[in-house]
C-alpha cells in the first residue's frame, strides 16, 4: 500500500496532470450545461438533420475538404445533442494541454515545475475566447493538439533507442502533421517550430558541433519536409479553392501587384499580432470582460479564479517538500533567455502565415481563431520573463495572470451563456407566436447590438430545424440578417438565388416577416407591417423596414411544433412572454375576448414586462373588447408620459386604414385614448 501511494498519489507528473485536469474543468467545465450553439453551428446542425451526416463532406469541399470527412465522422458520434458538443471540446481542451505539458517536459526534463506552471498559463490563456463555440472550434482544437502532438512525439522519438519504437512514434507523428495541415492551412507555421525545437533538443543532448547537428537534424526531420511539401504542392497547384479567404492563387495575385503592401503588411502585421497575443491579450480581454461584468458574474468568476490559484498553491507546497525546490529549477538566467527566444519565434512562427492570409488575430473579437495555435509560444515567451524576476516577483506575477486569466474565461463563458438564452429563448416565442410559418417566407432578425447575428443561417438553421424538421435538399423557409445593406434588397423587393457552400437559397424579400428583440429585456416582437408598433429600444433600420413585414405569412391555424430539446433545451417558463406572445397571436387573430382573459391572468400573477411596448395588446384587446374603463387604466398607469412610445404608435394609427370593419378593430377609441390625452 505504501509503495502505491509512493508510486501513484505522491507521483509528481500524476499529481501535476491532476491539477491541469481540475482547472480544465474549474475554467471551462462548470458552464457547459448552459451553453448552445452559435454562429457557423446552424448550417451544419441543418445539413445533418435534412440532408445526412454525408452532406457535411460536400459542405467543405470548396476550402478544407478534409475537414469535411472528419466533421462528418464526429457527427455521426455525437449528433446534434449540445451538451456531447460541449464535452467533446473540452476533452481536446485538455488534451492540447496535456500535448503542451509532454512537450515542454521533454525540452526541459530537469525543470519539472516550470513545466507544470506553464501548462496552467497555457491552459487559462485569455487570447482564445472561442471554447464555448464548441461546434464550430473543435475543429480548431483537434488540428491544434494534432499539431502538438505530432511535435511531441517526434521529441519523444529523440530519446529513444529502439529502431521499431522510434518508427512508430514517427509514423504517428507524421500522420497527425498531415491531419493538422489539411485541417487548417494556416497552422502550418508550427513546421517552423518542429525544426526549431527539434534543433534545440539534439542541441541539449550534446550534439553541438554545427555540420553534425545539421545532418542530425536532416536526418530526422526529411519525413516532415515531404509531408509538408507534398501539402503545399496539393494546395497551391492542385486544390482549387473556391472561398476567397482560403484561395491562395487570388491571395499571391493581390500581394504580386503590390509587392510594399505585401512587404508592410507582413512587417506590421505580424508585430501587431506578436504584441496582442504575447503581452496585450493577458490583460485587455480580461479588462474588456470584467469592465462590463455584473456584479455577481464577476465575484463567481473570481472564486473560480482563486480556487485555480489555490489549487497551484497546494502543489507548489507539496512540490517543495517531496519533489524539489521550484525557485532553484527557475532562477537560471540562461536557459530563461532560451525560453524567452524559443517562445518568440514560435510566436511569430504562428502569426506570420495567419498575416501573410489576410487575416488577423483580433482581440475583442471572443468568435476570432487566431489567438489559439500562437498559444504554445506565447505561454513561452512569457515564461521566459517570468523566470528572470525575483522569486517574489514572480510568483506574485504568475498568480496575477491566472488570476486575471481564469477570471476572463469564466466571464467569456457567462457572456456565451447569455447569448444562447436570448437565441433559444427566441424561437421558442416563435413557436408560442407562430403555430407554423408559410414556405418561402424571408424571416429577418434583428438582436440588440451586444448580441446581433452575423449570417442568415443562424436564423434559417434553427427555424427550419423547428418548423421543417424532415428531409429537405434547402431550407424551406429563408432568411436574412437584417443591415444597411439587406435593408434595400426589402425597399426594392428583390428576389435573389444564391448558395452558402453547397445549400442553394431562395429569397424572396416581398415575403418578408421581420423579428426584433429590441433590448437584453424584450420579448421577441412579430412587426405587423400594416400597423407597426415599435419598441422605444427598437433600432432605426427596424423602424425603416417595419411597414414591409407581413405577418399573414404566419399560419394561425394548427398546433405549433416543439423545438427539439437536444437542440434547444427545455421549454423556458411560462412567464411574461408566454404570455406576450400568446395576446400577440390573438392580437393578429383579431380575438380580443382572449386578450382580455389573457390580460385578467398576467395582472392575477403580477406579471411585469421589461418593455413597456409588450402592454400594447393588451390595450388593444381590452379597447376592442369594450372595456374601455379598464383600458385607460393601463394607460394611465403604463403609457403616460411616454411619447417615444405613443408618437411612432399614433402615426401608425393615424395611417391605418386596412383593419377589415369585421375584425372588430375599434380604432377610433383606440386612437382617442393613447393619442389624444
Amino acid at each position: 500500500m505504501k509503495n502505491f501511494i509512493n508510486k501513484v498519489i505522491l507521483n509528481e507528473t500524476t499529481t501535476a496532470i491532476s491539477l491541469i485536469f481540475l482547472t480544465t474543468l474549474i475554467t471551462y467545465g462548470l458552464h457547459l450545461s448552459h451553453l448552445g450553439y452559435y454562429h457557423d453551428d446552424w448550417y451544419l446542425l441543418w445539413s445533418g438533420a435534412a440532408r445526412g451526416a454525408a452532406s457535411i463532406i460536400p459542405l467543405f469541399e470548396s476550402d478544407r475538404p478534409f475537414m469535411g470527412v472528419i466533421y462528418s465522422q464526429v457527427y455521426r458520434l455525437l449528433g446534434d445533442t449540445v451538451l456531447y458538443w460541449h464535452l467533446y471540446a473540452l476533452l481536446w481542451r485538455f488534451l492540447g494541454a496535456l500535448a503542451f505539458f509532454w512537450m515542454t517536459r521533454l525540452l526541459w526534463p530537469r525543470q519539472r515545475y516550470l513545466a507544470s506552471v506553464a501548462t496552467i498559463l497555457f491552459l487559462v490563456y485569455p487570447g482564445f475566447l472561442s471554447q464555448p463555440d464548441a461546434n464550430t472550434k473543435q475543429n480548431h482544437l483537434f488540428g491544434f493538439a494534432s499539431a502538438l502532438f505530432s511535435i511531441a512525439l517526434m521529441l519523444q522519438a529523440t530519446r529513444l533507442h529502439s529502431r521499431w519504437k522510434q518508427t512508430v512514434l514517427v509514423v504517428i507523428s507524421l500522420v497527425l502533421t498531415a491531419n493538422y495541415l489539411l485541417i487548417y492551412e494556416y497552422m502550418i507555421g508550427f513546421e517552423g517550430t518542429r525544426l526549431l525545437l527539434l534543433g534545440y533538443i539534439l542541441f541539449k543532448d550534446g550534439i553541438q558541433q554545427g555540420r553534425v547537428l545539421a545532418k542530425e537534424i536532416f536526418k530526422r526531420w526529411w519525413p516532415y519536409i515531404l509531408v509538408t511539401a507534398g501539402f503545399v504542392y496539393w494546395r497551391l497547384f492542385i486544390f482549387s479553392s473556391n472561398r476567397n479567404a482560403t484561395d491562395a492563387g487570388q491571395l499571391a495575385d493581390t500581394y504580386i501587384g503590390n509587392l510594399r503592401y505585401l512587404v508592410a503588411r507582413l512587417t506590421i502585421g505580424t508585430l501587431k499580432d506578436f504584441l496582442d497575443t504575447s503581452i496585450f491579450a493577458w490583460f485587455v480581454k480580461p479588462y474588456l470582460m470584467m469592465s462590463s461584468a455584473e456584479y455577481s458574474e464577476l465575484a463567481w468568476a473570481m472564486l473560480s479564479a482563486a480556487f485555480v490559484v489555490a489549487l497551484i498553491w497546494l502543489y507548489s507546497l507539496a512540490y517543495s517538500k517531496w519533489w524539489g525546490t521550484p525557485d532553484q529549477e527557475m532562477v537560471l538566467p540562461k536557459l530563461s533567455r532560451e525560453v524567452l527566444w524559443i517562445g518568440a519565434l514560435i510566436t511569430l512562427f504562428a502569426v506570420f502565415p495567419v498575416i501573410l492570409s489576410g487575416r488577423e488575430v483580433q482581440l475583442t473579437d471572443a468568435y476570432k481563431s487566431y489567438g489559439l495555435h500562437p498559444m504554445s509560444g506565447v505561454v513561452l515567451f512569457v515564461t521566459g520573463i517570468l523566470m528572470m524576476f525575483n522569486p517574489n516577483m514572480r510568483r506574485a506575477a504568475v498568480v496575477v495572470l491566472i488570476f486575471l486569466s481564469v477570471t476572463a474565461q469564466v466571464l467569456n463563458a457567462n457572456r456565451w451563456e447569455r447569448f444562447w438564452n436570448y437565441e433559444r429563448s427566441t424561437w421558442w416565442q416563435l413557436t408560442w407566436r407562430a403555430p407554423d410559418i408559410q414556405d418561402d417566407t424571408l424571416v429577418m432578425t434583428y438582436f440588440f447590438d451586444d448580441y446581433l447575428l452575423q449570417q442568415d443561417y443562424e436564423i434559417w438553421g434553427p427555424i427550419n430545424l423547428i418548423y421543417r424538421p424532415g428531409l429537405a435538399e434547402s431550407p424551406a423557409i429563408s432568411a436574412e440578417v437584417l443591415t444597411g445593406d439587406t435593408a434595400y434588397n426589402v425597399l426594392r423587393g428583390d428576389i435573389k438565388d444564391n448558395h452558402m457552400r453547397d445549400i442553394g437559397l431562395h429569397r424572396n424579400y416581398n415575403n418578408l416577416l421581420l423579428l426584433s428583440m429590441p433590448s437584453p429585456n424584450s420579448c421577441m416582437h412579430v412587426i405587423d407591417g400594416s400597423l407597426p408598433l415599435y419598441s422605444e429600444n427598437d433600432s432605426l433600420l427596424i423602424r425603416q423596414v417595419g411597414a414591409f413585414s407581413h405577418p399573414e405569412r404566419i399560419i394561425l391555424s394548427g398546433e405549433a411544433p416543439t423545438p427539439p430539446a437536444n437542440i434547444f433545451g427545455p421549454e423556458p417558463a411560462q412567464n411574461w412572454c408566454y404570455y406576450y406572445q400568446k395576446a400577440s397571436l390573438a392580437r393578429q387573430r383579431s380575438a380580443w375576448g382572449e386578450i382580455s382573459k389573457l390580460y385578467e391572468q398576467v395582472r392575477s400573477q403580477d406579471l411585469q414586462p421589461g418593455d413597456q411596448s409588450e402592454w400594447v395588446p393588451y390595450f388593444e384587446g381590452l379597447v376592442n373588447h369594450g372595456q374601455f374603463d379598464q383600458a385607460r387604466s393601463l394607460f394611465q398607469k403604463e403609457f403616460k408620459g411616454r411619447e417615444k412610445l405613443r408618437y411612432p404608435f399614433c402615426l401608425s394609427l393615424a395611417n391605418y386604414q386596412d383593419q377589415p370593419v369585421d375584425m372588430g378593430y375599434n380604432l377610433e377609441m383606440v386612437r382617442s385614448i393613447m393619442c389624444n390625452q
